[in-house]
């Protein structure tokens, strides 16, 4: 009987122990629930402890001067977050998160240590967590960081207000898959020379930035090692070097439907990476709008890109290439900047296709060699005071470039192809209205042919001995002169026999060294498609442009005799609903 009782009273004992082990064992509750600081516990640590996965830690108003540990999947919700505050007193991480699925909100979090490496010191630091939302919290005045996520993925950083930090607002390292939006970021990075409002780094990938605004930061983003990131509609403002950069091993990024204004450079690809698209931003009043350096194959489409001429480097552009070759820039609205584009130094192969480059002081240049084999078809350059499109090379050549069905109008110059840039091809452009269509000098080997020069100021300038070809053979012909006072009453190619074949029959000389053999007598327009305009093969909105720009004018003459769709003298309603009814078609 006594062994019996002796073998209850150690059962017993274990049962105790097993109960009061504590830490060791999880403790559950069938309902979570609320602890409240300071009514049920003094200090929010405290208050932690105490709690199991799935309680709500509410802190009510007031200044705590702490530095918090989250070990456990809890939500931290303070009552107001202007009042409710947790304050690091200069130290460590005020909110160090190491737990999954941890939300925490209504806080104003401040005054973290300013230690960089190892600790990245923060205001909220969240460590190798999963699926944490940080959201409406106000994160200041925080020495290194004000949000850091340190190899976390999944997690929501929403509609935080996050200023005064000296290195970066919102900081992912090694952090994937997360969301970062809705967010205020103002004044951080000033105690850096790297520092900004988001920034991402050391294998940051598939993360979506979106929504956010970003003022007066040095940096409105900066990327390192940062793939298939998507980075969209945020506001980036008055940063005092870059709104975004991305800087080595960067690629596969999309950056789309962002505004950029007062930036020293709107976004600034810096290699090498590669295959980044920037598309459908508004980019202005910067000194570059967009600037690659040493980045190749990246695509700039559909952005909006004017007025971007502060500073006083005469490089200055809307978009500036150095070193990026391989790229494609479309359908692009560069306006009002002092470079429209510029492909500066060994950047080859880039396609400039369908855009709008206009009012700027010079449109397209091609400056410093090894720029060859441009591809420019399809764009509008009008109005800039310089020249439309320029192809120099300085010491070395920027040969081979095709320019094709631009319509180039009144600039001062249309075309300049000078120092030492050979073997071009202008063909099929319609250039008009500019104080010289085409400017050649040092230059020599170009095929110049299909085009349409219509009441240039001047027509042609050569200067320095440039030696041309200015007719493809028989029967394509050469080029369409406005001035050319020859008749069309033979054909062949030696125009000796009887019967007009669209070409005159004695040639256009242009000066001793450079004629133009099969003068067209009407504008170059092959296309089948009815309002194809310019002659692209599609119908457009630069067939609508060739319309507006005459529409209304009274007759005669008109200018751009292509405007008057249906012949009848003038430009009016008729001609534009020609080309709208035919809008979309293609040849």
């Amino acid at each position: 009987m006594s062994k019996q009782l002796n073998l209850g009273l150690l059962i017993g004992i274990i049962l105790m122990s097993i109960l009061t082990s504590g830490p060791n064992i999880p403790v559950t509750r069938a309902t979570p629930a609320t602890i409240v600081v300071p009514d049920d516990y003094p200090s929010i640590q405290e208050a932690i402890n105490s709690a199991v996965d799935g309680d709500t830690v509410f802190v009510r108003t007031g200044t705590y001067y702490e530095h918090v540990i989250v070990n456990k999947t809890i939500s931290l919700v303070g009552e107001d977050v202007s009042t409710t505050i947790i304050d690091g007193s200069n130290t460590g991480h005020v909110v160090y998160v190491v737990r999954n699925n941890v939300n925490i909100t209504g806080f104003t979090v401040r005054n973290s240590g300013n230690v960089h490496m190892p600790n990245l010191d923060a205001g909220i630091c969240l460590n190798g967590t999963t699926g944490c939302v940080i959201s409406e919290n106000h994160v200041v005045d925080n020495g290194f960081a004000g949000i850091s996520l340190l190899s976390s993925q999944y997690s929501k950083i929403t509609c935080n207000n996050v200023s005064g930090t000296g290195w970066g607002g919102i900081h992912l390292m090694n952090s994937s898959r997360n969301t970062v939006t809705g967010n205020i970021l103002d004044s951080n990075g000033q105690q850096q020379q790297w520092g900004g409002g988001i920034n991402g780094h050391a294998g940051s990938h598939y993360n979506n930035i979106t929504d956010n605004t970003i003022v007066s930061c040095v940096y409105g983003m900066f990327y390192h090692d940062a793939r298939y990131n998507s980075i969209c509609r945020n506001n980036i403002s008055a940063t005092s070097a870059i709104g975004i950069w991305f800087q080595d091993t960067v690629s596969h990024n999309t950056v789309a439907e962002n505004n950029f204004a007062n930036c020293t450079v709107g976004i600034f690809l810096e290699g090498p990476n590669t295959n980044n698209t920037l598309s459908k931003n508004f980019i202005t009043e910067s000194e570059y709008g967009i600037k690659i350096l040493s980045a190749q194959s990246n695509r700039v489409v559909n952005n909006t890109i004017m007025n971007n001429r502060a500073g006083s480097d005469l490089w200055r552009a809307g978009i500036r290439l150095e070193g990026g070759g391989y790229s494609q820039i479309h359908s692009n609205l560069v306006s009002g900047n002092y470079y429209g584009v510029l492909l500066y130094s060994s950047s080859p192969y880039v396609s400039v296709y369908g855009n709008n480059i206009s009012n700027n002081e010079f449109g397209l240049r091609v400056a410093s060699g090894g720029s060859g084999y441009l591809n420019m078809t399809r764009n509008v350059v009008a109005g800039n005071v310089g020249y439309g499109i320029g192809l120099t090379g300085f010491t070395s050549s920027s040969n081979y470039a095709l320019l094709a069905n631009n319509t180039i109008i009144n600039n001062g110059q249309g075309v300049s192809i000078g120092q030492y840039s050979n073997y071009n091809t202008v063909s099929q452009n319609y250039i008009t209205q500019n104080d010289c269509g085409l400017y050649l000098e040092y230059s020599t080997g170009n095929s110049i042919y299909g085009n349409s020069l219509v009441s240039n100021d001047q027509q042609v300038s050569i200067e320095s001995g440039s030696v041309s070809r200015w007719n493809s053979s028989y029967p394509l012909g050469g080029n369409y002169w406005n001035d050319y006072s020859g008749m069309d009453q033979f054909s062949g190619p030696y125009q000796n026999v009887t019967g007009s074949d669209g070409m005159g029959d004695t040639p256009y000389i242009i000066d001793a060294n450079n004629t133009d053999y099969f003068p067209l007598m009407l504008p170059y327009n092959p296309s089948p498609v009815g309002g194809d305009l310019n002659a692209d093969g599609s119908v457009d909105i630069f067939d609508i442009v060739i319309v507006a720009l005459e529409f209304g004018k009274p007759p005669p003459p008109i200018t751009d005799t292509r405007a008057d769709v249906n012949k009848d003298g003038q430009v009016d309603i008729f001609d534009i609903a020609i080309v709208a009814i035919h809008f979309g078609e293609t040849g």
